[in-house]
């Protein structure tokens, strides 16, 4: 029996070592778990402070970016500002400049106009000295026609004064002078000078001349062949006023219906609409080409525009 007790104790013994060493390995590992999650959390709480350190730098950096943006914006719209009065104050110039050469023009033609009025009469409207000399009383004359005028035979005449006054008066073919030819500076512009210095004007860049030389051109002749190229030219002097562009582009039109410039006019209509944004009525005008000129040059253009502008 006692030998029995003692084997049991020493198969039991091992059991309870085992159990001893696996309690004090869980310990080990408990401590270890515990050490490590402290150090994860130190990383981690080394990591966000570097994080907020890093945003708090970033958004210093952005505000600064902000506040420099904001301050260049600032000289921006203060530069825009200063251009837009700058630009105005040079429109305004050359509206006044424009308006002093058009009222510089009409002085000039109206004191041209008032020199041709002054103008003395011609000669042939003036009595000549022979008829002047006969429509005085017969006590001015001299006392020789009061002799009595002899013939070769020796028979006498009436007195020269009994000649009936429509003789006397018949100037001759010596003595008469004749209406003096005007001159060409004297004489009106025809409708080739007009047009050839409208021309001449334009080329050079002085817009508002030119426009005043086409508008004479087509006082002067209205149903000349270059009528549409004159309407034409008006309208592409209006550089910076697009409603007057398009109103002389619209009187070729209606005007001229039939010329080659009447596409090229609705094409310049077109393209300041769309430049003002108004697409409704570029499409209209690009239409009508197509529909009135499709076998015109614009009309390869206006198809060009309208495949830009989405629908027809």
């Amino acid at each position: 029996m006692k030998h029995t007790r003692t084997a049991v104790a020493a198969a039991l013994l091992p059991l309870l070592a085992g159990c001893l060493a696996t309690k004090q390995d869980l310990e080990t590992l408990r401590t270890q778990m515990d050490s490590d999650r402290i150090e994860q959390q130190r990383q981690i709480q080394a990591l966000i402070a570097r994080t907020e350190a890093m945003l708090d730098s970033l958004s210093t950096q952005n505000a600064r970016m902000r506040a420099d943006v904001a301050n260049r914006l600032l000289q921006i719209d203060r530069q825009l500002v200063q251009i837009q009065s700058l630009s105005g104050q040079s429109q305004q110039q050359i509206r006044d400049l424009q308006r002093q050469i058009e009222q510089r023009a009409e002085e000039a033609r109206a004191a041209q106009a008032a020199a041709e009025a002054a103008e003395p009469a011609p000669a042939d409207d003036a009595p000549t000295d022979r008829t002047a000399a006969n429509d005085r009383p017969a006590t001015d004359r001299p006392a020789t026609t009061d002799r009595p005028a002899t013939t070769d035979r020796g028979t006498s005449t009436r007195p020269a004064t009994d000649r009936p006054a429509a003789a006397a008066d018949r100037p001759t073919t010596s003595g008469s002078t004749t209406r003096p030819r005007p001159t060409r500076d004297d004489a009106p512009p025809t409708a080739d000078d007009a047009y050839q210095a409208a021309m001449g004007a334009y080329q050079r860049g002085s817009l508002t001349t030119a426009r005043s030389g086409f508008q004479e051109f087509l006082r002067i002749a209205p149903n000349d062949r270059r009528a549409a190229e004159a309407q034409f030219y008006i309208g592409e002097t209006y550089t910076r006023d697009p409603d007057a562009a398009i109103a002389a582009y619209q009187r070729v039109v209606d005007r001229y219906p039939t010329s080659a410039r009447a596409p090229a006019a609705l094409l310049r209509i077109a393209r300041l609409e769309i430049a003002r944004g108004d697409r409704t009525q570029a499409r209209s005008h690009l239409n009508q080409i197509l529909r009135s000129y499709p076998r015109s040059d614009e009309a390869e253009e206006a198809r060009t525009q309208l495949d830009r502008l989405g629908t027809r």
